[in-house]
């Protein structure tokens, strides 16, 4: 968990409102509104500036009700890339898909852990909201070896 003083809060406050404020931003927020799904490639982004970026847009109100996937490279990164917009948001509904795996070797040894995140990812994006439960957007991080897993189907796992 990222703690600041309280000096420091302001200065992660100041640097948050910049992202949100940016015309450059609300571009890539109307780019992902369009009827078609978006695949957009973002480069040059230096630090912690793809974490500014994306807690930007999934609290910009033009992607107010959308879903969020964000691959990453590798499961390292997706697990640091998902901390740090923890640290970020506010979001409730914010996720990290892994694989199940201990190793890419050795497809026998699962990580009860891992296998956990996924069902409760899965879950929350197939359950319906209920009457007492509005519909929050959700935002996944994940990596492709994780995407490759096949899964259970939802029927089937019910």
């Amino acid at each position: 968990m990222l703690y600041l003083a309280p000096e420091h809060s302001m200065n992660l406050q100041h640097l948050t409102d910049k992202f949100q404020n940016n015309s450059r931003l609300f571009r890539l927020a109307d780019r992902l509104t369009f009827a078609q799904p978006q695949r957009l490639y973002l480069k040059n982004l230096q630090g912690s500036s793809p974490e500014f970026i994306v807690s930007a847009i999934f609290n910009h109100s033009a992607t107010e009700g959308l879903n969020h996937l964000i691959v990453m490279n590798d499961a390292e990164d997706a697990a640091y890339f998902h901390n740090t917009l923890e640290s970020l948001t506010s979001a409730l509904d914010l996720f990290y898909f892994p694989s199940s795996f201990k190793n890419r070797k050795n497809f026998k040894l699962l990580n009860s852990s891992h296998v956990m995140l996924r069902t409760e990812t899965l879950t929350r994006l197939t359950s319906p909201a209920g009457s007492d439960m509005p519909v929050r957007k959700k935002l996944i991080v994940t990596h492709p070896e994780a995407l490759f897993e096949k899964v259970v189907l939802p029927k089937t796992l019910a």
